[in-house]
């Protein structure tokens, strides 16, 4: 008769050991699911906009907040650095508390449009002007400028001309369409090149190509009072752009307005005729200057 294997102390010692093994492998699992749950449920720093963000908007610390949320409540994609989205545009409409996607947000570009980086309370105009006018094509988007204007005065006998400063410290939005970022063109062209000397020839054809080429046309950012001023000055004189350093402030200064004389350094003196008289005695005519 053959004898049962779970007879006697092997019968205690498999269901014992088996047991055993279960539990471990149950302990094992439990551990796991623990240090699983635990890392999901770690917090970690996401970017949130803390208010409704109409689309086209652009982004900046005041409608931003840095929360923590549980590792597995992060979308793909989040941002956790607000420099990431800083000046940022925002493509589609943001609802408060959303977490701030990449794939949500645009750089300044052509598909923005120049609206969202005109500040609040200001109004772009665009002046054209000519190449001295516009500093040789030198001036670029975010410098500051202030405005000269030159007009005539008088009649078709007599005309004065005089220079004024019209306004100080005025934002420059954009130089012809380049707003500031350099299009994907030049970009990767600058990028092939091998040396500094090709990547400036080859990054100033591709932006000629891409139409980006500088002319002297230039949008500023104005109060409305201020652009009804500069669009009369530019119907009725000739506007030019002096640009200001970016190593000083903001701050205005009085200008006065120079005409000929003042640049020439003349004193114009007016000579005053004397008072001529005629007159009649006798039948004879007579003629006298009367002095003082």
């Amino acid at each position: 008769m053959a004898r049962n294997i779970f007879s006697g102390k092997m019968g205690i010692l498999i269901p014992a050991a088996l047991a055993l093994l279960a539990m471990l492998l149950t302990y094992q699992y439990i551990h796991q699911k623990e240090r699983d749950l635990g890392f999901l449920a770690e917090p970690i720093p996401v970017l949130m906009v803390n208010q409704n963000v109409p689309r086209l908007t652009r982004l900046d610390q005041t409608m931003l907040a840095v929360e923590q949320i549980p590792r597995r409540f992060v979308q793909p994609g989040a941002l956790t650095d607000m420099a990431d989205a800083v000046d940022q545009v925002t493509i589609v409409p943001m609802l408060q508390g959303e977490q701030v996607l990449g794939t949500k947000l645009v750089a300044y570009g052509a598909e923005t449009g120049l609206a969202v980086k005109i500040p609040k309370g200001l109004r772009a105009v665009t002046l054209a002007l000519t190449e001295q006018g516009a500093v040789a094509g030198l001036i670029k988007p975010g410098d500051f400028v202030d405005i000269i204007g030159t007009f005539e005065f008088g009649d078709f006998n007599k005309s004065d001309q005089r220079t004024y400063t019209l306004l100080q410290s005025v934002l420059v939005l954009a130089v012809d369409q380049n707003m500031g970022i350099e299009s994907e063109a030049a970009r990767a062209v600058a990028q092939s090149a091998g040396n500094d000397r090709d990547r400036q020839a080859l990054a100033k054809r591709a932006m000629a190509m891409a139409g980006k080429q500088d002319r002297p046309n230039v949008t500023l950012g104005l109060l409305p009072d201020q652009i009804q001023k500069v669009v009369l000055a530019q119907e009725t004189g000739t506007i030019a752009l002096s640009l200001r350093s970016m190593f000083e402030d903001r701050s205005t200064i009085k200008v006065q307005p120079t005409d000929m004389k003042e640049l020439l350094g003349i004193q114009e003196q007016v000579s005053v005729s004397p008072l001529r008289w005629r007159e009649y005695r006798g039948g004879r005519e007579g003629f006298g200057i009367m002095s003082e």
